[in-house]
Parts: structure tokens; sequence; C-alpha cells
């Protein structure tokens, strides 16, 4: 059942992270490698970069944030203190949230980690934005249909939200979507949408 959970939990389109209080990762999913790629290098090389699963390192405004709240707890707030951090220019979005792990009884003082949620979603309301040559030459493998999923998932929309715009079936979108990723060598909506703005 663990392993099941754990695989589920890397597919979804939002990063998760554990973090212990020294900033060394106890758990992240794929889509938290790509955003803190994202927020540390910038859109266009996050994109070309290969991000290797086997580490992870937390982009300095997130573990300064993290801080901030491992602070507050410190001083006796008796709530397990939460904060947000945005960069609304990039899209990029962490809640941070002071996770304590209780021990057994008797034992060591409960160990305290951050669960960190990472969301990337470009600024909506750019369609009309140019788009470089590169994203035209991607543009132009994809059939006329694709095309359309594809530039609504360049804005960040979600499956829901394209398919209610285009009028069509989410299962219809999605099948798009599939022939996309396979057409561009690329896993999710969120490369995609990395390509196309570059």
């Amino acid at each position: 059942m663990l392993s099941l959970m754990q695989a589920m939990l890397e597919d979804v389109p939002i990063g998760l992270l554990l973090v212990d209080v020294t900033g060394a990762p106890l758990w992240f999913n794929n889509e938290a490698v790509h955003v803190c790629a994202v927020w540390k290098h910038g859109e266009a090389a996050a994109a070309a970069l290969r991000a290797d699963k086997k580490s992870i390192t937390l982009p300095a405004p997130v573990w300064a944030s993290c801080q901030t709240v491992l602070d507050a707890w410190s001083r006796g707030n008796p709530a397990h203190p939460v904060t947000n951090l945005t960069d609304h220019e990039r899209g990029l979005h962490a809640h941070i949230h002071l996770q304590i792990f209780p021990t057994e009884r008797g034992k060591r003082a409960p160990k305290p980690a951050f669960y960190i949620r990472l969301d990337y979603r470009r600024p909506r309301g750019d369609r009309n934005r140019p788009l470089s040559a590169d994203s035209v030459t991607l543009l132009a493998r994809l059939s006329h249909q694709e095309r359309e999923v594809a530039m609504r998932l360049r804005e960040g929309l979600s499956t829901a939200e394209i398919a209610v715009e285009l009028r069509r079936s989410p299962l219809t979108v999605k099948t798009h979507m599939s022939s996309i990723y396979r057409k561009l060598g690329v896993g999710s909506g969120k490369r995609v949408a990395a390509l196309l703005n570059r």
C-alpha cells in the first residue's frame, strides 16, 4: 500500500517535499525537482536541464522561509507555523509547514521537519505573447487540435480548464496531451509549458 501511495504522489502536478531542519531532503517527488530547478535557474534553463531525481536542493528563498518558520516555533509558538512564499512574476508558489513528528513516550524530544508544497503555474493571460522560433518548430510537429491544447498548456491551464475552453471532453484533451508528450519527448504539461515559453 505504501509503495502504491508513493507511486501516486510521484505523478501529482504539485511538488511535494519533506525536508529535515538541516535542509536535507527526506522525501520528494519528480515535480519538486522540476519546480526547484525553475526557481533556481529559470524556466528556460530548467527545461534544458536533466533533473537528477537523486538530489535536490531548496531554492534560497524557500530555505530562508523555512528558517523563519523554525525560528517562530523555537520561540514557543504553540501552533505548527505555516508560511507561504510567492514569486508572482514567474508563477512560483511555496507552502511551508513545520511538521512535528511525535516520538515514543520517554524517548527523545519530537523531531521537527518541513512539509513543503511547491506549485509552478505561469501567469495567465499571455496567450498572445510571441512564440520563439524554437517554439514554432516544436508546434509544427503537432496536429491543429494538439496545438490548441499545447498553447493552453503553455498558459498553465489544467486538463479540466482546457476541456471547458475548447468544448471537448477531458478524455479527449488527455488523449491529445499524451500525443503531445510523445511527439515533444516530455512527460508533463509543465514541461510543454517550459518548452513553449522559451
